[in-house]
C-alpha cells in the first residue's frame, strides 16, 4: 500500500513539473501566457469564479459601513433617549418609562420597555421576573447583532472555497491544454490554465483573509459595545427601582 501510495505521488509530482514547465516555456518563447496586471485583466483570465468573488467582496464591503454607521453606543442607546430615560427613572415613574419604551427605537428602549412591561402587570415588585424579562430581552438584541456579523465570518468561510474552485478549474483547463496535435503539447494553453489557477486560488485568499480579520475587530468591538449597552440599562433600572419602591413605601405610609 505504501508502494502504491508513493507511485501516486511520484507521478503527480512529475505531472506537476511538466505543467510548470510548460507554462514557463510558453511564456519565454511567445509571451501567450496571460499578463495580469490590472484588476480588469485579472477578471477577464480567472473566469466567472473571479465575478463571484467580487460580488462576495461588494457584500463585505457593504457589511462593513453597515457596521460602521449602525453598530455604536450612540445608535443602540442614544445620549437623548438614555437622559429621558434617567428622568424617568430617578423619578420612578412607571407610566413614563414605559412611554418611552414604547416610542424609542433603539435597543436600550427595547430593554427597559420589557422591564417596564413586566414590573406594570406584576401585582407585587418581582425583581426575579424583572430580571429575567431584561435578561431575555437582552439575550434576543445580542444574538442579533452577532447574526450580523457572522455574515463576514461567513465570506471569510466561503470566499477561499470559491478560489480553490477556480484553481481546479485552471487546472482542467491546463490537463485540456496537454492533449496532443502530431505529439505537440499545447504549452500556451497549459499557461493560462495555471494563471487562472493561480489568480482565483490568490483573489479567494485576500478575500477570506481580509474578511476573517474585520470579523475578529467587529467581535472585539461588538463585545464593548453589548458591556456599555448592558451597563447603561442596569444603572438605569437601578435608579428605577430604588426610586419606585421609595414611592410604593411612601404610598403605604
Amino acid at each position: 500500500m505504501h508502494n502504491g501510495m508513493g507511485n501516486l505521488m511520484t507521478r503527480i509530482s512529475a505531472v506537476a513539473a511538466m505543467m510548470a514547465a510548460a507554462a514557463a516555456r510558453a511564456a519565454a518563447e511567445a509571451g501567450d501566457a496571460p499578463r495580469v496586471d490590472t484588476l480588469r485583466k485579472a477578471m477577464e483570465v480567472g473566469g466567472w469564479t473571479m465575478w463571484i468573488l467580487l460580488a462576495l467582496s461588494a457584500i463585505g464591503l457593504f457589511l462593513i459601513l453597515f457596521f460602521i454607521f449602525t453598530m455604536r453606543v450612540g445608535v443602540l442607546a442614544p445620549h437623548r433617549f438614555v437622559g429621558e430615560a434617567t428622568d424617568a427613572c430617578e423619578a420612578g415613574d412607571l407610566g413614563a418609562l414605559q412611554a418611552l419604551g414604547q416610542s424609542g427605537n433603539c435597543a436600550a428602549a427595547r430593554i427597559l420597555s420589557a422591564a417596564a412591561e413586566q414590573i406594570a402587570i406584576s401585582r407585587q415588585f418581582d425583581y426575579a421576573a424583572v430580571r429575567d424579562a431584561v435578561e431575555d430581552e437582552g439575550g434576543r438584541i445580542a444574538s442579533g447583532l452577532w447574526q450580523r456579523v457572522q455574515y463576514l465570518l461567513d465570506i471569510a468561510v466561503v470566499a477561499p472555497m470559491v478560489g480553490f474552485f477556480g484553481t481546479v478549474l485552471g487546472m482542467l483547463d491546463s490537463f485540456a491544454g496537454m492533449q496532443t496535435e502530431i505529439g505537440a503539447v499545447r504549452p500556451e494553453s497549459m499557461a493560462q490554465g495555471v494563471a487562472k489557477a493561480l489568480i482565483t486560488t490568490v483573489a479567494g485568499l485576500i478575500v477570506g483573509i481580509t474578511a476573517m480579520i474585520l470579523f475578529a475587530v467587529f467581535r472585539g468591538r461588538l463585545n464593548q459595545i453589548v458591556a456599555r449597552l448592558e451597563e447603561t440599562c442596569s444603572l438605569l433600572l437601578r435608579k428605577f427601582i430604588g426610586a419606585y419602591l421609595a414611592k410604593a413605601e411612601a404610598r403605604k405610609g
